[in-house]
């Protein structure tokens, strides 16, 4: 986190609490129709991408990275890069990340399997670089480590809130002769047929259904 301390011509300066000030490029700031959001004093969320000749920061790549060298940034500082799949191809995916061509294996267009390559075509996704060759003339991405990675971190904080005593939201998941998993977000836990009522019954589904909340 920043402040905006300083709105020039092409950047945009930021006290980060150092001894200098860092820097973003004054579009990652803009929106759709070239406005600026943000005004001097604001505070602004962003990720280091480069510490050589200064500070540099990014913001919103996420939202479409227009350079070679953002794409670099993109890459070597993990971060998320939007594109818009254009057609399917053997083995993947033509993809269009900041104007520039990119593959997406098949394997890595989802966490599931993909029976129709179609229904990705024309969709808008967030990918992260994981190849970057031939000074991004060759880049190879994946929307997969994104969604694995968020699956990563709402399970770790689902599990903070699993403490004996716990009162938590769930929807059950699938129901088995012997109780019902009930989805915590991600976590599934086992709710016994002894526990799922005051009188004795002879099968969890007398009780809840899968999609229950």
């Amino acid at each position: 986190q920043g402040v905006v301390v300083l709105v020039g011509r092409d950047v945009v300066f930021v006290d980060v609490g150092g001894k200098g000030e860092a820097t973003m490029d004054l579009a990652e700031l803009q929106d759709e129709d070239g406005e600026l959001t943000v005004a001097v004093g604001d505070t602004v969320e962003a990720v280091v991408v480069s510490t050589s000749d200064g500070v540099t920061l990014s913001h919103k790549l996420a939202r479409g990275a227009a350079t070679r060298r953002q794409l670099e940034d993109a890459y070597r500082a993990e971060l998320p890069v939007e594109g818009r799949v254009e057609k399917a191809n053997k083995g993947g995916y033509e993809v269009i990340v900041g104007g520039q061509r990119a593959f997406c294996p098949i394997s890595q267009i989802d966490t599931g399997f993909t029976s129709d390559p179609e229904v990705h075509v024309g969709q808008l996704y967030t990918f992260r670089i994981i190849e970057y060759k031939e000074e991004g003339k060759d880049l190879v991405i994946s929307r997969r480590a994104l969604i694995e990675e968020e699956t990563r971190e709402q399970e770790a904080e689902i599990r903070k809130t699993i403490v004996p005593g716990a009162d938590l939201p769930g929807r059950i998941a699938s129901v088995q002769p012997y109780g019902a998993f009930v989805d915590l977000g991600g976590i599934d836990g086992l709710l016994h047929i002894t526990d799922m009522s005051w009188k004795r019954i002879k099968h969890p589904s007398e009780i809840v259904n899968v999609g229950d909340e």
